[in-house]
C-alpha cells in the first residue's frame, strides 16, 4: 500500500500553483485510479475541515484520508517548513486549535515556533514530519534536536525527503525518514503516485502507524499473524546429534541469510522435501545450473509441429496420389478400325443392341454419392452431440432445442432419401456399363470379331492430367506461402530490453537455401528440396509426354518414402531475439533470463538459493525485487537464500532466517526489518539487531539501506 504524507488540496499563499485546487469529485476520481491507500492532506497554513470531511467520506471504501497542516516555523531567526499530521479521531479539535492559531492571519506571512507548535498539538496525537536537509526550507539538525526536546514521544517525529534515494541514504544513517508528493499539479498525479512510499506492512489506522513507528512488538506481531504461515520442522543438516530447527513460513517474502556454508542450501532442499511430501512439486532453483539455450531448446531437437497446425492442409492424399498415378490408355483408331473392319455374320449378334449403347460416366456419379454421403455423415454426428450432451440444456432453452432436433430429423431424412437415390443411381451405372463390356467380351468370344470399344478413354484421360495439374499446383502454392514465427517470451534484460525466443518456419520450395534451417521432421534436407522441385517439374509438363517421365523421377529421389506431407517439407530456425534482432545472450545474461522465468512461472511455493549469481546490481533491483514482491502480493511463499542486500534489505521479507556459525556450532535466529530484531529459535542466544547483522552480513549492505534505496519501509 501507498502512502502521501504531504498533499495540497488548495492555493492558500500567493507562491502556490492554481492547479492545487481540486475539487470533491474530482480528488475521489483521481485517487480511485491509484494504489494510494493513506493520504495527509497538508495545506499550507489552512485546514478546511468541511473539505477534509467531504474528501474523507468520498474514498473511505479505498483510502484513509488523514488531517495535516504545513506551517511556517520560524526559529533561530529561520524559516522553516513543518508538517503536522493528526489523528482522525481529533480533527476537530485540531481544526479549533489552528483556527486559534490562524485567525485573521495572512498564509504568506504566518509563522509559528516550535514551543507553541508542540503546545497546541502535542496532546491531539499527532506526527511531526520536517523538511530536512535538500527539502526546502528545512529544520536544522539544531531545531530538530529542539522538537525532540519538545515532544512527548520522539519517534513520532520524521525527516522528509525529496525522493526515496534520499529517504534511503537518511535510514541507512539511523534518521526516520520519509517523502510525499507535495503536489504541484493534480493532472500529473496519477502517475507521480506510482513513486511514492510503499509500506510493506498493512496499515489500517492512524494509531497503527504510529506504533509501527515505535516499533511496537505486539503490533507488529498482529499484523503479521494476519498472513498465513505455516510452521515447519526440520532436520536439514548431516550433524551428529541432528539439529532440529523449527520455521514459520509465510505466505509472502522468507529470506534465509548468513555466511557462506552455514547451511542456507541445505535449509532450501529441506524444504523442498518436506513441501514435495505434502504433494506439492517443488525444487530449489540454483543459478548456473542451466543454460538459457538448453532451457530453450534453442537447437530445436525437442521441437515439432504440423503444417496443420498453423492451418495448411497437409496435401497427404495428393501426395500419395503423384507418387502411384499412372497414364490413362486412350482408345486408338485401330481398335475401331480392327471392329468395324470385320463383317458381322453372326445373326444372334446382329439383334443384340446392347452392344452399341455408350458406356455412362461413372466418376461424375461416384463423385456425387461421395459428397452427399459426407453431409449426412456430418449431419448424423451433430445430431448425435446434441442428443447426447446434457449440458446444453443448461445454456439453450429446451424448446429451442427440441425445434433444432426436429428440423435436423427432417434433414436427415432428405439426405438419407438422397443417399439412397444417388446409390441406386450409382450402382445401376456401374451394373449398365458392366453388362455392356460383359456382352461386347463375349460377342466378340462367339464371333471371332474384336469387340468394339466401350469409350474413346479420353475422358479419362483428361481427368487424369487435370488431378496431377490440380494436386501439384496446389502443392507448389501452399510451399510458397510464409509461416507466421513462433515466439515465446524469454525475459526481460533490464535496461536492454525484452528477449524472446523465435522459432522461425518455412517450407522447403525448392529455391531456398540457409544453413542455419534444419528440417522439423525426420527428412534430410536434400530429398526435401529435391521433391519440392520434382514437383514443380511435373506441373510444368502437363501437356507434354515427358509428363509421366517427370513422376518417374519424382519416385527415383532418395529417401522419398519419408515425405508424406507437407509437415515433411518444414525447416525451423530458432534463436533469441532482443529488440526485434538477433541476439547471443552472454552468460550472465542467461542467469537473468533463467530466474525471471522462474519468478514468472505461476507457482505457489518458490525456493532460490543464491539468485544474485552473475547478476548486476542494477537488474537484481529493477526486475527480480518487483517481481519478487509481486508474489508477495499474490501470497505465494517466496523462500530465498541469498548473500545480497538488494534482495534481502529491498525486500523487506516477513520473515528473515539467519544463520549463524559460532565455535563450530549453528545457530537459527528469526526475525524482520519492521521490528528490527533477530531472535534464536532456542531462545539460547541474546537477541540481534536486523539492520545491524544485515548491513555486515550481506553483500551491498549499506548501499541497500543507502544511496540505493527505493522503497520506504522503515
Amino acid at each position: 500500500m501507498k502512502i502521501d504524507i504531504h498533499v495540497h488540496t488548495r492555493k492558500v499563499k500567493s507562491g502556490d500553483a492554481p492547479t492545487r485546487n481540486i475539487e470533491k469529485d474530482r480528488f475521489v476520481e483521481i485517487l480511485s485510479d491509484t494504489d494510494v491507500n493513506i493520504l495527509a492532506i497538508t495545506n499550507h497554513n489552512h485546514f478546511d475541515a468541511q473539505q477534509y470531511e467531504e474528501f474523507r467520506d468520498g474514498v473511505e471504501s479505498h483510502c484513509q484520508i488523514w488531517p495535516g497542516i504545513e506551517l511556517d516555523v520560524f526559529e533561530n531567526e529561520k524559516r522553516s517548513h513543518l508538517i503536522v499530521i493528526c489523528n482522525p479521531k481529533n480533527y476537530q479539535d485540531f481544526n479549533k486549535a489552528l483556527s486559534e492559531i490562524l485567525d485573521g492571519k495572512n498564509p504568506d506571512t504566518f509563522t509559528i515556533s516550535l514551543k507553541e507548535t508542540v503546545e497546541k498539538f502535542d496532546s491531539l496525537d499527532c506526527i511531526y514530519i520536517a523538511h530536512y536537509f535538500v527539502k526546502k526550507p528545512n529544520l536544522g539538525d539544531k531545531e530538530i534536536a529542539m522538537l525532540i526536546d519538545l515532544v512527548s514521544n520522539p519517534k513520532r517525529i520524521l525527516k522528509e525527503a525529496t525522493n526515496s534515494i534520499s529517504a534511503g541514504i537518511y535510514i541507512s544513517h539511523g534518521h526516520n525518514s520519509i517523502y510525499g508528493s507535495d503536489v504541484q499539479n493534480w493532472d500529473n498525479y496519477i502517475e507521480q503516485s506510482q513513486n511514492l512510499p510503499e509500506l510493506r506492512l498493512p496499515v489500517e489506522s492512524f494509531e497503527q502507524f504510529c506504533l509501527l513507528l515505535e516499533k511496537d512488538e505486539a503490533t507488529i506481531s498482529t499484523i503479521l499473524d494476519k498472513k498465513s504461515k505455516e510452521s515447519i520442522e526440520l532436520f536439514p543438516f548431516n550433524s551428529d546429534p541432528f539439529e532440529k530447527i523449527v520455521l514459520d513460513i509465510y505466505s509472502d517474502i522468507n529470506i534465509l541469510f548468513g555466511s557462506k556454508g552455514t547451511g542456507k542450501t541445505d535449509i532450501l532442499e529441506s524444504l523442498s522435501k518436506h513441501y514435495n511430501s505434502k504433494g506439492h512439486k517443488t525444487s530449489v532453483y540454483k543459478s548456473n545450473d542451466n543454460h538459457l539455450n538448453s532451457v530453450f531448446d534453442i537447437k530445436g531437437n525437442s521441437f515439432n509441429c504440423d503444417a496443420s497446425d498453423f492451418g495448411f492442409d497437409e496435401c497427404s492424399d495428393e501426395i500419395k496420389f503423384l507418387k502411384e498415378v499412372t497414364e490413362e490408355k486412350v482408345t486408338t483408331l485401330n481398335k475401331y478400325d480392327s471392329h468395324f473392319s470385320f463383317q458381322e455374320t453372326n445373326k444372334i449378334s446382329q439383334k443384340l443392341k446392347i452392344k452399341n449403347i455408350t458406356q455412362a460416366d461413372e466418376a461424375q456419379s461416384e463423385r456425387i454419392l461421395e459428397e452427399i454421403t459426407d453431409i449426412l455423415d456430418n449431419f448424423k454426428t451433430f445430431n448425435d452431440y446434441i442428443n447426447e450432451n446434457s449440458d446444453i440444456s443448461k445454456y439453450v432453452d429446451i424448446e429451442l432445442i427440441t425445434e433444432l432436433g426436429n428440423v435436423f430429423k427432417k434433414i436427415l431424412v432428405q439426405l438419407k432419401a438422397s443417399t439412397e437415390q444417388n446409390f441406386i443411381e450409382n450402382k445401376s451405372i456401374k451394373l449398365l456399363n458392366g453388362i455392356i463390356s460383359c456382352f461386347n467380351n463375349e460377342i466378340a468370344k462367339k464371333t471371332n470379331q474384336p469387340p468394339k470399344p466401350t469409350k474413346t478413354g479420353f475422358l479419362e484421360y483428361s481427368r487424369n492430367r487435370i488431378k496431377i495439374e490440380r494436386a501439384s499446383k496446389k502443392i507448389i502454392k501452399l510451399i510458397n506461402q510464409s509461416i507466421n514465427p513462433i515466439e515465446e517470451y524469454a525475459g526481460s534484460l533490464g535496461e536492454k530490453g525484452e528477449l524472446f525466443c523465435k522459432t522461425n518456419l518455412i517450407f522447403q520450395n525448392g529455391s531456398f537455401s540457409n544453413g542455419d534451417y534444419t528440417s522439423v521432421k525426420n527428412v534430410y534436407k536434400t530429398p526435401q528440396k529435391e521433391f519440392a522441385n520434382a514437383i514443380i517439374s511435373i506441373s510444368k509438363y502437363i501437356h507434354s509426354n515427358e509428363l509421366f517421365l517427370k513422376i518417374t523421377e519424382l519416385n527415383e529421389i532418395e529417401n522419398i518414402n519419408t515425405i508424406n506431407s507437407l509437415s515433411d517439407l518444414l525447416l525451423k530456425y530458432k534463436h533469441f531475439t532482443l529488440n526485434g534482432t538477433i541476439y547471443s545472450p552472454s552468460n550472465g545474461e542467461s542467469s537473468m533470463i533463467l530466474l525471471h522465468k522462474e519468478l514468472a512461472d505461476d507457482k505457489d511455493i518458490y525456493l532460490i538459493d543464491e539468485p544474485e549469481k552473475s547478476l548486476g546490481n542494477d537488474y537484481i533491483n529493477d526486475v527480480i525485487v518487483p517481481l519478487i514482491k509481486e508474489k508477495a502480493l499474490l501470497a505465494k511463499k517466496v523462500i530465498i537464500a541469498t548473500h545480497d542486500a538488494n534482495i534481502a534489505v529491498r525486500t523487506l521479507p516477513y520473515n528473515s532466517i539467519y544463520r549463524l556459525q559460532d565455535k563450530g556450532k549453528g545457530f537459527t535466529l528469526t526475525g524482520n526489518p519492521f521490528s528490527n530484531s533477530l531472535n534464536c529459535i532456542y531462545g539460547s542466544r541474546p537477541s540481534l539487531d536486523w539492520k545491524e547483522i544485515s548491513m555486515k552480513t550481506l553483500e551491498g549492505g549499506k548501499s541497500a539501506f543507502g544511496e540505493r534505496g527505493k522503497i520506504y519501509g522503515n
